[in-house]
């Protein structure tokens, strides 16, 4: 018969045994954590059922020879796995969660091969932002993506240095709440893009998104018996000629957009002019933080009351103190009513630019700021 004794002992080497046990198990768990990171690194699935079954099978046999009970081990065990798929699904959610945080879903007009979508890589460079690219059929659509929660930031072409300030985007600026947030200049080479390598003689139709006509319009002069058709953008005008598929059917485009649809370059380098630039602006709903050491701009919008002498003394008043003010004019195409468009390199929060800010309200129909953000002049606009 045993003594107390003799249970007090079989029960203390019981609770070492229990003891390691959990110290196993804690082991285990450090070496599923680092399977973990190695599925997630590799893009591989949490769960391997036939690895799960193998383990099963070898450790009830394993069980089996012990003198154990085989729905106790597989018991156990299946309780085992489960802790552990979960622990790396928590592990899992925690990655995503932190890379969902990072990248930022960007839309833009056209696909891959655009100007914009050039626009947007730089952007994501200017930045180091990973970005989700979502096309876009028209300008509008790349606003309503952002303002309904679709996208977070909106890449817009505001300005060619050859063609000039885009009219349609600042309608779409005076009706939106979307505020500018960054900008980011990306260099033209429209070249004349064919399925096949054609004389120019060949050619009846060229097509293309309006602003590459305007900016090629020399070019496009010399030969008057082209037909103009225009698309919403130059990788829509690729698609179609693709998709037409006849000798005598051009666009203007890219070159990088000629490698990504197989198209001939017939010509490059057709701009007005040599060194041909567009400025894109960035939108989101939020206002971009501001800070001290960085060089800014405040952009604002607005159109007069009627002709007045005071404007031109508002801008005096800025020259004479030093800010730069880069002025765009544009026309409401349905009233003719001539919009305003200042670049301001001055904080929005300086005293200075309320000053102006009141004074320009005073003459003004409506005014609206469009946003203060970093600076990325580029000299030739």
């Amino acid at each position: 018969m045993l003594s107390k004794n003799d249970l007090l002992n079989f029960r203390n080497e019981i609770n070492n045994i229990d003891k390691k046990i959990v110290m196993l198990l804690a082991q285990r768990k450090k070496l599923v954590l680092k399977i973990a990171q190695s599925k997630i690194q590799n893009n591989q699935p949490i769960r391997d059922i036939d690895r799960e079954k193998n383990l099963l099978s070898n450790l009830t046999s394993l069980g089996k020879k012990q003198y154990l009970n085989t729905n106790y081990i597989k018991r156990l065990f299946q309780l085992i796995i489960e802790e552990s798929i979960l622990t790396q699904k928590i592990l899992l959610e925690k990655f995503q969660n932190k890379k969902n945080t990072n990248t930022i879903i960007v839309s833009f007009l056209g696909s891959k091969g655009s100007y914009s979508h050039s626009a947007v890589s730089k952007y994501e460079k200017q930045n180091a932002q990973k970005i989700i690219r979502k096309e876009c059929s028209n300008f509008e659509e790349v606003v309503q993506s952002v303002e309904n929660n679709e996208s977070n930031y909106a890449i817009l072409p505001i300005e060619n240095n050859c063609s000039g300030p885009i009219n349609e985007i600042i309608n779409i600026l005076k009706s939106t709440n979307l505020l500018i947030v960054g900008e980011v200049h990306v260099d033209i080479n429209h070249c004349l893009l064919a399925i096949e390598n054609v004389e120019f003689n060949i050619i009846k139709k060229v097509y293309s998104h309006p602003q590459p006509f305007k900016q090629c319009s020399n070019f496009i002069s010399k030969f008057p018996n082209w037909k103009i058709k225009y698309t919403d953008s130059t990788t829509d005008a690729m698609k179609k000629i693709i998709k037409h598929n006849k000798i005598t059917n051009a666009v203007l485009g890219s070159e990088i957009g000629s490698q990504i649809y197989k198209l001939k370059i017939l010509c490059k380098n057709i701009s007005n002019k040599t060194n041909n630039v567009t400025r894109f602006i960035c939108l989101s709903k939020k206002p971009c933080k501001i800070y001290s050491d960085i060089q800014v701009k405040t952009t604002i919008v607005f159109a007069l009351k009627e002709k007045t002498k005071e404007l031109s003394e508002i801008i005096l008043t800025l020259e004479k103190k030093r800010i730069i003010v880069k002025i765009l004019t544009f026309y409401n195409p349905n009233n003719k009513e001539k919009i305003f468009y200042f670049d301001i390199e001055k904080n929005l929060s300086s005293n200075t630019i309320q000053n102006i800010l009141n004074k320009i309200q005073k003459i003004t129909k409506f005014i609206k700021i469009l946003g203060c953000y970093p600076n990325r002049s580029k000299q030739l606009f």
